[in-house]
């Protein structure tokens, strides 16, 4: 139901209050002397308690303005026109982007020649705007997302928090603009004040020295009891340089090595060679499709040799070439997929034409 008419209810039911009330009154005792006729008496000079005033046919002229908290003009004013003590109706309103908050001067009926009514909107609330700090390097989130609210249409600037121990890269987002009925993200990405430099790709370190292995780059102190020996290999996520030029290597989380304990290397050299027999004794050339068969919506690495580095992915449900075959000496079936390394058979299904043993 408008809200208009639930007013208009309202009133109606007052009005209804105050017959009800009149209507169970004590009866008046009759007059039984005499009366002077210009005399007024308590009963000619009383007044019918209907609540509207008497209709005298003489124009009357309503004008309902629409303003804003400030009392700015939301559009045109609106006449309503008719004839005093006849019932006022208000015309339908919809104003996109506000809602009502006050209403001034409103009646039921047009009592004098000229009035008006003031309604007041408010301006709707628009959606927020989210702001979030996030280490581009160790890819989390620096602290609490934060929110910025605002009426639609009122515009809105967004500033970079501060956060200590970082320093502010970019950013991605709308920076300014203006609050809309549809929510909005900005993302702030800062590396660590420390980190001068970092390199995301990965390869093999060989330890020169026994190595200690220290909570953060540059760490001088650690709670790691192992010290890693001469000659293992590990494989690396991440290059640091500090600002000291002093360049460090991550092993997995919280796992650092200095570069002056280790050599590093992309070479084949560092992998353990694929056996004589693997190439020769049970290899052969094939020409065959098969299905990738790992986890639905994942992908499984391929490799450059057998038991070697990685080279590539496959997706799960990837009809893949294969150029190849080969047994190793404990009758692991490999596969070489075309320009694409080798991947364990155990990953392939739907074999055209079927596998074979030989």
């Amino acid at each position: 139901m408008h809200f208009f008419d639930r007013l208009k209810g309202m009133l109606q039911a007052l009005d209804s209050d105050a017959t009800a009330d009149t209507s169970t009154a004590k009866p008046v005792t009759p007059i039984t002397t005499p009366l002077d006729p210009d005399e007024p008496t308590a009963l000619q000079a009383s007044q019918p308690l209907t609540g509207a005033p008497v209709v005298n046919q003489t124009p009357a002229l309503v004008l309902v303005h629409h303003v804003d908290e400030t009392g700015k003009e939301l559009r045109a004013p609106e006449m309503i026109a008719g004839t005093i003590g006849d019932e006022i109706h208000l015309p339908e309103v919809n104003l996109p982007g506000y809602h009502l908050v006050d209403i001034d001067g409103l009646t039921r009926w047009f009592t004098t020649e000229q009035s008006r009514i003031v309604l007041t909107y408010e301006r709707q609330a628009g959606q927020p705007i989210w702001v979030y700090a996030y280490d581009i390097d160790q890819r989390q989130l620096i602290g609490l997302p934060t929110m910025q609210r605002g009426r639609l249409g009122d515009p809105y600037d967004v500033s970079a928090p501060t956060v200590a121990g970082f320093k502010l890269l970019r950013s991605v987002g709308d920076l300014t603009g203006e609050y809309t009925t549809t929510s909005k993200t900005v993302l702030f990405f800062y590396r660590n004040a420390n980190w001068r430099q970092t390199d995301l790709s990965t390869g093999f370190v060989q330890i020169k020295t026994p190595t200690k292995v220290y909570p953060y780059p540059g760490a001088t102190t650690t709670n790691y009891w192992i010290t890693l020996p001469v000659g293992a290999i590990y494989k690396t996520f991440m290059r640091v340089q500090l600002n000291d030029n002093s360049t460090w290597y991550t092993l997995g989380e919280d796992q650092w090595i200095a570069e002056t304990h280790v050599q590093l290397t992309n070479s084949n050299q560092l992998l353990p060679p694929t056996p004589a027999a693997y190439e020769t004794r049970h290899k052969k050339q094939v020409r065959q499709t098969g299905v990738v068969s790992f986890v639905p919506g994942k992908q499984v690495h391929t490799y450059l040799e057998p038991y070697g580095r990685y080279l590539t992915t496959v997706t799960h449900g990837e009809t893949v070439t294969l150029t190849e075959r080969l047994v190793d000496d404990n009758r692991v079936v490999w596969y070489r997929i075309q320009d694409r390394g080798y991947l364990p058979g155990r990953y392939l299904t739907q074999l055209d034409p079927p596998d074979y043993w030989g």
